[in-house]
């Protein structure tokens, strides 16, 4: 008997504060002199105090106030600054109302605006009202500020509703999850207790802030500590990647984060060479999850940065979704070779884990099947999703992630998305797995690959999609591709298709969206897909 894939992270730690609100007002009160700083692309930067994030969040509450909100009411956070954007954010705690922060794509605003039943809005500075939603705004970021603060707070209680995100979604609107006081802050104090976190930390994220990872897993988190925090473009980042180490070495961070795909841009400008003194000694903290993870992206960015200080150890490896309040589980980076899949660590207090078989029996332990969750980090469900709520819950009340993983002793290893299995010649395959040994040849750009199942008029097939590093794919280097495919998955005449990065769609974070790519491709005629890339 090899025992039953069920993790325990024990019971939830008790936050010190019962609501958010009651977070900033402590924070303020202990740390009001610490700072958050937000850069700006064209190299300066603007900061505020954890006082003066107070005093601005009672401008602005008082300006809602002004526009007779009650507490409870839906208010979206139409606004790509940063800084706007967590003021606002920390206003609606103050008030008890919630924030749903809208990510910055054409047509979104209006989508999830009647979706939600047509509630007010925050417009940042510079942003036009949509025709027809003008009675509906609360007024431009710079009007509400214009308040005098407001000091009366609601008094909020933990199982109410804090937070609406929006998930990826690969089609039509993302759907809206639920989040409460409890939620969000028994997943912060559970990863403070469990990595040591506290107010001397220094971090620093560079993810959209209207993402769990960059608001709740990092901002919130970091609020509630009182820490230092760094907030950059995420743009900036990318077109850049070594800018993340330089704001490391400068701001001496020691606590960061991003997906797979930020250390393998890094590790493919670190080939041409940096030259830069950084120091990074000061980083003892790097969060790995977001997207499936690759150890030989991950081994690559330590040994690449180890001259540099970076701590042999500072890499963690974890897991945790919109809908678990963030990551849940982490630990240090081992490397294990010859092993398919990275290892995300152990469940925190007040989460639990567990994998259950297809026809949903608990699973023995070291076999893979489906990742559900419970726990008070979880969500409840879908905001006006109920069908989608009850799809995604258990009769004995778990939340189905739709990963696919294992439980090897107490640690847990995901494996990928259940929806993106690739069945070839009797063998199961992630899209992941290809996608990194093709990029590992050095003929695709880093973070623009796609392996999908395509339906043809000869049937089954894979495609691969990729942007060639060299701006177009040469004879040769189709055959290396294909002969790889061969060698090392068995896999023969796969569509190989030369794409523009523009034609791989990913979401706000920049993970890959697989489902729009087979979709193009199966309603397409294939020669569409033929010519050398368009797009930078």
């Amino acid at each position: 008997m090899t025992g039953k894939a069920l993790l325990d992270g024990g019971p939830a730690i008790t936050p010190a504060v019962a609501t958010l609100a009651d977070a900033l007002i402590r924070t303020a009160r202990c740390h009001g002199r610490q700072k958050i700083v937000f850069l700006h692309t064209n190299g300066t930067h603007t900061a505020l105090t954890y006082s003066q994030l107070l005093d601005d969040a009672r401008r602005i509450l008082a300006g809602l106030r002004r526009t007779l909100n009650q507490p409870g009411d839906i208010i979206l956070l139409d606004t790509p600054d940063p800084q706007e954007l967590v003021t606002a954010y920390w206003a609606c705690q103050l008030g008890g109302y919630v924030p749903l922060p809208v990510p910055d794509r054409d047509g979104l605003l209006d989508q999830v605006w009647t979706v939600y039943r047509q509630p007010r809005f925050i417009t940042g500075s510079g942003r036009t009202v949509p025709a027809g939603m003008t009675p509906y705004a609360t007024g431009t970021y710079a009007y509400l500020l214009g308040h005098a603060p407001d000091p009366h707070h609601h008094q909020g209680r933990p199982e109410d509703l804090a937070l609406l995100l929006l998930t990826s979604g690969s089609t039509g609107t993302p759907k809206a999850v639920r989040l409460t006081h409890r939620n969000i802050l028994t997943r912060t104090t559970a990863t403070a207790h469990v990595n040591r976190l506290d107010h001397r930390r220094r971090t620093l994220n560079w993810m959209p802030l209207d993402h769990v990872g960059g608001l709740v897993m990092f901002h919130t988190r970091d609020t509630y500590l009182g820490a230092y925090q760094v907030h950059a473009p995420q743009p900036w980042i990318l077109n850049g990647p070594l800018r993340w180490l330089d704001t490391i070495h400068t701001h001496r961070i020691t606590c960061t984060w991003a997906p797979n795909y930020a250390f393998a841009l890094v590790n493919d400008a670190l080939r041409d060479g940096s030259g830069a003194p950084w120091d990074l000694t000061c980083l003892t903290y790097i969060m790995n999850g977001g997207e499936p993870l690759r150890a030989g992206v991950i081994k690559d960015f330590m040994t690449g940065l180890a001259p540099y200080g970076l701590p042999r150890d500072a890499m963690y490896p974890g897991w945790g979704m919109s809908e678990t309040s963030s990551g849940v589980t982490d630990c240090p980076f081992t490397e294990h070779p010859g092993r398919r899949y990275v290892p995300v660590g152990r469940p925190q207090p007040g989460t639990r884990i567990r994998i259950v078989t297809d026809d949903g029996t608990l699973a023995d332990k070291n076999t893979v099947g489906h990742v559900q969750v419970a726990g008070a980090t979880v969500t409840d469900g879908y905001h006006h999703g109920d069908d989608q709520t009850r799809q995604s819950f258990t009769p004995d009340g778990w939340f189905t992630t739709g990963d696919l993983g294992s439980i090897d002793g107490t640690i847990l290893t995901v494996t990928g998305r259940a929806d993106d299995r690739i069945t070839l010649a009797g063998v199961i395959y992630h899209g992941h797995e290809i996608e990194a040994a093709v990029e590992e040849l050095d003929i695709a750009a880093p973070t623009y690959t796609v392996a999908t199942p395509v339906t043809t008029t000869a049937g089954e097939n894979l495609a691969v999609f990729f942007h060639p590093k060299n701006g177009h794919a040469t004879p040769v280097e189709l055959g290396t591709l294909h002969g790889m495919l061969a060698a090392r998955f068995g896999i023969t005449g796969a569509r190989l298709l030369p794409v523009g990065k523009d034609d791989i769609p990913k979401t706000g974070i920049g993970k890959l969206r697989r489902a729009p790519l087979r979709q193009r491709y199966e309603s397409t005629p294939e020669a569409t897909w033929t010519p050398v890339p368009s797009g930078g």
